[in-house]
């Protein structure tokens, strides 16, 4: 009788093992009709019971699980397995294997999953990294881990060699910060250490997303990532992490890591990736010798958070002896009639000409924004100036983007408008063709605002 086995991923390395399958059932099959006069088991079997049977004998045995979570991050659930695993995206589930029936969460995972009852046998997490936001995570498909014995999971369709990583790619994705912060770091964090060895798996998939993003997935990945919303199959692993660990805001936590890998190693892999030539920003008086000035590179905007005086604010910095540049980066390129050209690679390119011209400069001004999630371009050494509006932001904007320059080995500049500061600048005189002398970015303080101090931050 011909019995279907499950079918191996033609992209992976050959497995170890298979081709003792066959041997080793006859054997079996001997020795039982020998010793006990019963036939082979699969003329007596049903069809679920053989299919449990056939599908042991191709994955040897089901060794004893090895799970840890951690469900006490504010930022994220995380956890990792490893065993036999078994993921079937349409239900999205996630089967843990068991030796034997009954195992439950207390068994496996231990103490430090303390939101998971010690006899409960399955639990739900929604693997994406905005775990405090309530809005967004209601909109984040939740996967189930179940702990399973051979008869409660499903039968393995496609076997793979390598980790599965199971993670959404919904919430804020889209926004350009929030694809770093929520997305690409933590995948980072969380594959680096495999050496491209790895699967994604994953839930409300954005193809454009991995247009865009593609030279930074195949530096992380040499595997196609699965679309589990679209995959019905069952997919077998030996390992697989479901969820990203996310440390804080766009910026790692080295001690945390696999390998201990920083920002600066993140930095790294972004200029191999997209092929940057700059790793440190120049020094004055090493160019003071070259002939060249350092650069400065302004992000523009095209919302409400705008520089007002951008042509002052370019005299001012060519004055005091800068090349100045000022862009938005991430616009499509202009045709001869003036329109955008679009260009259909899901925004690759764009990618790829921002990076290179971020790299370019020596320091970079931004009004607070997701613009300047681009300093992850700049090279080492180089200085980020970020201003940030009226509205009581300086925490926010000091988390966001002012602990990341210095995780990167850059130095950091925060410029805080006030109310006191504008309430002075509605009322001193300008001189022509001059900027304002208290800040850079005219503003409308709110009725009844009291004024937070102004702060210049140097790290």
């Amino acid at each position: 009788m011909k019995v279907p086995l499950p079918v191996r991923s033609k992209s992976f390395k050959k497995s170890r093992g298979a081709s003792c399958s066959l041997p080793l059932l006859l054997l079996i099959g001997a020795v039982q009709f020998l010793v006990i006069g019963k036939p082979f088991p699969s003329l007596l079997m049903d069809s679920s019971t053989r299919r449990a049977f056939f599908n042991l004998a191709e994955e040897e045995f089901i060794p004893e699980p090895q799970v840890s979570c951690d469900f006490n991050d504010t930022r994220s659930d995380y956890c990792e397995m490893a065993g036999a695993i078994r993921i079937r995206g349409s239900t999205s589930e996630v089967f843990v294997m068991t030796p034997r029936r009954g195992t439950t969460a207390g068994d496996v995972v231990g103490d430090n999953a303390t939101w998971i009852a010690a006899n409960a046998t399955s639990w739900k997490m929604q693997p994406y990294t905005r775990k405090g936001e309530a809005r967004i995570m209601n909109g984040i498909t939740a996967v189930t881990v179940r702990l399973a014995d051979a008869d409660e999971a499903p039968a393995c369709e496609v076997m793979h060699d390598v980790p599965a990583v199971v993670y959404s790619n919904g919430g804020y994705c889209g926004n350009y910060y929030h694809d770093f912060n929520d997305n690409i770091i933590p995948l980072f964090i969380t594959t680096r250490h495999l050496g491209g060895e790895v699967q994604l798996l994953v839930k409300q998939k954005q193809a454009w997303w991995f247009g865009k993003y593609g030279e930074i997935v195949d530096g992380l990945t040499r595997h196609e990532a699965l679309d589990l919303d679209g995959d019905a199959r069952v997919h077998c692993y030996r390992r697989a992490f479901v969820g990203l660990p996310s440390h804080k805001d766009l910026s790692i936590d080295p001690r945390r890591a696999p390998n201990n890998v920083s920002m600066v190693d993140f930095k790294r892999f972004l200029m191999w990736r997209y092929a940057l030539p700059r790793e440190h920003a120049i020094r004055t008086d090493d160019e003071v010798v070259g002939g060249r000035r350092p650069r400065l590179l302004i992000i523009t905007r095209r919302s409400r958070r705008r520089f007002m005086n951008l042509e002052e604010i370019v005299a001012a910095a060519e004055e005091l002896g800068f090349e100045v540049t000022a862009s938005d980066l991430m616009s499509p390129p202009k045709k001869q009639g003036g329109e955008a050209d679009v260009v259909g690679d899901g925004g690759q390119a764009r990618m790829a000409d921002a990076s290179a011209t971020v790299n370019a400069f020596d320091v970079m001004l931004a009004v607070h924004g997701s613009g300047l999630t681009n300093l992850v371009f700049l090279p080492m050494n180089a200085v980020v100036i970020q201003v940030v509006p009226l509205g009581r932001m300086e925490g926010l904007a000091m988390d966001e983007y002012g602990v990341p320059p210095r995780d990167m080995n850059m130095r950091y500049i925060q410029y805080n408008i006030t109310a006191e500061l504008v309430a002075r600048q509605r009322h001193l005189p300008r001189q022509a063709g001059r900027p304002p002398r208290h800040g850079p970015v005219p503003a409308r303080a709110p009725e009844g605002a009291r004024p937070p101090p102004v702060t210049r931050t140097l790290t």
